[in-house]
């Protein structure tokens, strides 16, 4: 039996659609293999009592093309209890290309259901999705790794990043590329520590990530030291406590 969610979402989808007619029907959204994905945390906050559940409705779509929501993915937002008036969120899980497309168009709307059975379904929002590389120079010489902490206006959702160096190619055997299949491997922290060595300093690392257009960027920085053993030492460069921010 069809919920009353499921016929909501179907007349949005047939309203948006039916609005967009003259729009292409689009690939469904891949990620390239190894790139990853951001992650984006939406909110919804209750202004009114009687709310039973959110659900957010999300699809991608590439730039100058209506938006196709035979492709809609939907979420039924986690209630954050204990806040006033209540406020309710979704972490969506954004890939860095839609097909080969780095630049992105990522639609979303949300519908209410309320405990007497109505509903409402709200505008449609479109934000554009881009990448920023950030870079970190390391001076000193003596850093392995480095890794970008950071999180989309706020520390809403913080994540993680490596920056690889200039100088070591995505893919090598020491990349970072290898990291995540490594962790832990003394012989590839050692095989990357004398690889850096070969590198003058001062060095220069750089990762790009993925985040909506105007966005705030709040990040620091985990820098990682590794000995002639492979053994591992970590340290912040957090601006002394402040963060650094940067507008995407």
């Amino acid at each position: 039996m069809t919920t009353d969610i499921e016929s909501a979402a179907q007349r949005k989808t047939e309203e948006l659609n039916q609005a967009n007619a003259k729009g292409a029907a689009l690939d469904a959204p891949f990620t390239r293999p190894f790139e990853g994905f951001s992650y984006l945390k939406k909110e919804w906050v209750d202004h009114e009592d009687g709310i039973e559940s959110v659900v957010l409705h999300m699809t991608l779509g590439r730039i100058n093309l209506p938006a196709n929501w035979n492709h809609v993915e939907s979420f039924t937002m986690m209630p954050e209890w204990g806040t006033v008036p209540l406020r309710r969120s979704w972490v969506v899980r954004l890939p860095t290309h839609l097909n080969v497309d780095e630049r992105y168009l990522f639609h979303y709307y949300f519908q209410a259901r309320y405990e007497d059975g109505s509903e409402k379904v709200s505008d449609t929002f479109t934000q554009l999705i881009i990448p920023k590389t950030v870079e970190y120079i390391d001076h000193s010489g003596t850093c392995s790794h480095i890794l970008l902490h950071w999180s989309i206006d706020g520390w809403t959702y913080p994540q993680n990043t490596e920056l690889e160096v200039e100088g070591i190619e995505w893919g090598d055997e020491f990349s970072v590329s290898q990291a995540p299949y490594r962790a832990g491997d003394r012989l590839y922290e050692r095989g990357r520590f004398f690889s850096m060595q070969r590198l003058p300093a001062p060095r220069r690392f750089y990762a790009t990530i993925w985040a909506p257009r105007g966005s705030t960027l709040n990040y620091c920085f985990v820098l990682v030291n590794t000995d002639a053993d492979g053994n591992l030492y970590n340290r912040w460069d957090n601006n002394c406590g402040n963060n650094f921010k940067m507008t995407i």
